[in-house]
């Protein structure tokens, strides 16, 4: 045992004999419109809610996921070419109201599965009962009104164009064509969410698409594998689990020779939320990365700024929230907070406060918010960061803060966060709320400007005192929440970040826009009239 183990924690996993994980699932993958059963290699998936056997912990086996490769990859590649054929494929001629329709198919199908997903979300990554249903109730309400976004784009795109150039009248109109084969990458904190807002925008807008489970709920994504494959033509979607190293680097390398002999990736797209090494690896792997277009979702240090005037109880309810809602394991968790130094010691014992009083437990108990983590290294890694800060004069304010066991951790309030902590710089990715005290804003603004992450920021006071704090950091995240919490939604809203925390915008409209392209159409007034009537 370690200084940080705490024994009174076992109490909490599920007794083995009393413990009800789902049936073990069979290694499955998706491809060319079948459901197949590998018959390679694949390896037990292995849940960090654990079973308790005679004082000790033992992860529950969940089943086993393929470890596809390159031989796969061709296969869903050759057919995803056939379904597309150069954008003159079954797919993408298929009419939009018909592509539409399959999709408020493929809603109806999740919608029915909402349980049986949110089960396997709670023992693959923990996630509480209530945010694991959220989360898949959540994706098909995004699916539905993207359906509707795409009918509002459509309505705008029948509208005739008019200018003049040099004394001559010019009409036109547009149209959206998609991009080819779209390649979607998920991440294992929203597994279901992050894959299908990405994966139906493409599909809606007639891309064929190739998709990488993400390395923690591969299983609960593959009870949609019937429902792509019933909703969808054959080669239109295909998910291959396994590990990114040996699949993605296939994918992405997948290429055509062109007339001057020159090989061009096949692959169009790439949607990929994860980690920046792991971005950089996959667009190396691109044969022609200047012609692949990409939605990136990486790292964030989301900072929230509470100012001399801020209503206190407000804040600090909204940023521990928001801090560590899910274990703290969210791009958009507020990941450090600076605090007037007027306010600093009423902010701290607030966040104590709040702090203590979550309650730790199994996914499915009542009320539990902080649930084992999935990642069988993270108590060392959080314990690292930890041990980082107390060793240059951080204190861990709350009782127990950071004390943990096998995958369950008491979440930390640290004080007294500096420049000289990882900390201060690092994206924590955990239950660690980091808090620091300022003098002058101009001091948090050196900080933002300094950091390599841009993806948001919340500043808590006054409208009129957090005005020009919220003016200057526009210039250096892409979102600034005022008096609210660092935030992906309202989904109509775009989604998006710079610098090291990602590229592109997702929001119903805009992932629309992002996986396709525009057409100009012009003629006489006449003929784009009837141009616009035949599409």
């Amino acid at each position: 045992m370690t200084t940080w183990d705490d024994p009174a924690l076992l109490a909490m996993f599920p007794e083995a004999d009393a413990a009800r994980p789902p049936a073990a699932a069979e290694p499955t993958w998706l491809v060319d419109g079948e459901v197949r059963v590998a018959d390679g290699a694949a390896r037990e998936v292995l849940s960090r809610v654990a079973l308790r056997r005679e004082g000790t912990l033992s992860p529950a086996v969940l089943g086993r996921e393929p470890l596809l490769g390159a031989p796969e990859v061709a296969l869903a590649v050759a057919a995803a070419e056939r379904a597309y054929q150069g954008g003159e494929g079954l797919w993408p001629s298929t009419p939009i109201e018909q592509r539409m329709k399959a999709v408020l198919e493929f809603a109806a199908a999740v919608e029915s599965k909402v349980d049986a997903v949110a089960e396997l979300l709670m023992w693959e990554i923990g996630k509480p009962r209530k945010s694991a249903r959220d989360e898949v109730s959540r994706s098909v309400s995004y699916i539905r009104e993207t359906v509707s976004a795409l009918q509002r784009l459509r309505s705008r795109d029948l509208e005739l164009l008019s200018a003049s150039a040099g004394g001559i009248a010019h009409f036109a109109h547009t149209h959206r064509r998609p991009l080819g084969l779209v390649v979607c990458v998920a991440p294992f904190n929203y597994p279901i969410n992050e894959f299908l807002t990405t994966v139906v925008p493409a599909l809606l807008m007639g891309n064929v698409v190739i998709a990488k489970t993400p390395r923690f709920g591969a299983l609960a994504n593959a009870l949609l594998f019937p429902a792509f494959r019933d909703c969808f033509p054959p080669g239109v979607v295909a998910v291959l689990p396994g590990e990114g190293h040996s699949i993605l680097p296939a994918l992405m390398g997948a290429s055509r020779v062109d007339v001057a002999g020159n090989a061009v990736g096949l692959v169009s797209a790439l949607a990929f939320i994860g980690g920046e090494g792991a971005a950089n690896a996959i667009l190396r792997a691109h044969p022609t990365p200047f012609t692949l277009h990409k939605v990136l979702g990486l790292g964030a240090k989301n900072v929230a700024v509470v100012l001399d005037d801020a209503d206190l109880e407000a804040a600090s309810a909204a940023i521990v929230k928001g801090a560590l809602g899910f274990n703290g394991q969210r791009c958009t968790a507020e990941k450090i907070v600076f605090v007037a130094r007027r306010q600093f010691e009423p902010f701290v014992q607030r966040a104590v406060a709040l702090v203590e009083a979550l309650q730790l437990g199994m996914p499915w108990d009542e009320g539990a918010t902080v649930t084992p983590m999935p990642e069988p290294n993270k108590l060392a890694a959080m314990r690292a960061l930890l041990d980082d800060a107390q060793a240059k004069g951080a204190t861990i304010r709350n009782r127990d803060g950071g004390r943990g066991l096998f995958s369950l951790m008491r979440p930390a309030v640290v004080a007294e966060v500096n420049a000289s902590m990882r900390l201060y710089h690092e994206e924590q990715f955990g239950p660690i709320l980091p808090i620091a005290v300022f003098d002058e804003p101009e001091e948090v603004v050196e900080w933002q400007r300094r950091s390599p992450f841009g993806q948001q920021a919340a500043v808590w006071g006054a409208p009129s005192a957090a005005r020009a704090l919220v003016r200057r950091f526009t210039r250096f995240v892409s979102r600034v929440n005022v008096n609210d919490v660092c935030q992906r939604g309202p989904d109509a809203f775009g989604f998006s970040a710079t610098d090291k925390s990602g590229f592109g915008t997702l929001s119903l409209e805009d992932a629309l826009l992002a996986f396709s392209r525009p057409v100009l159409v012009q003629a006489t007034e006449q003929q784009a009239l009837e141009f616009s009537r035949s599409r």
